[in-house]
Order: C-alpha cells, then structure tokens, then sequence
C-alpha cells in the first residue's frame, strides 16, 4: 500500500484469530501498518456479523462518502477497483 501513502486512503482490517497475543505479535512480524481491530476471537463476532461476512478474506471497499462500491471483491482487482474511485474524487 506503499503507492497510495500520499493519496486518500484508508485501509483498515478486522481479525477474528482466537489468540489475540499471536495476533499482536504477527501484526509486527509482519509490519502490518494499518489499524487492525480483533473480532473476540471468532468469525461470529461483532463486525463480523455486522459486516455480514461469509467468507476470509472479505474485502469491501468503501468511496470517500463511506458507501460500500465493492464487496467481497477478489484480491486481485483491489488495486483497479481503488484507482477507479480515486479517480472519481
């Protein structure tokens, strides 16, 4: 995500990993930069029912006005689908 550091974008996860230390650990393992919020250990929990998600990875992508454009969208058109709303602004 490196090539949208100065752009308007924000990439935010949600993990659902049982041990929540483990997590923590490979969030800087990893040099993971982006907020990242722990579902209680669970694909039941809170977000993840909220967001309706049934499958992991999920991935939504909001526009500017934080209205869902894409959801569950594969891997590898996240960078069009971004370039596309970026544009947009």
């Amino acid at each position: 995500m490196k090539r949208l550091a100065d752009k308007p974008f924000v990439l935010l996860g949600i993990n659902s990993d049982e041990d929540r230390e483990a997590l923590k650990r490979t969030l800087l393992e990893e040099q993971i930069t982006w907020r990242s919020w722990w579902d209680e250990g669970n694909i039941d929990g809170p977000i993840h029912t909220t967001w309706q998600i049934q499958e992991r990875p999920a991935i939504h992508i909001l526009d500017g006005k934080g209205v869902i454009r894409y959801k569950n969208i594969p891997s590898e058109e996240v960078d069009a689908a971004v370039d596309r709303l970026l544009a947009e602004l």
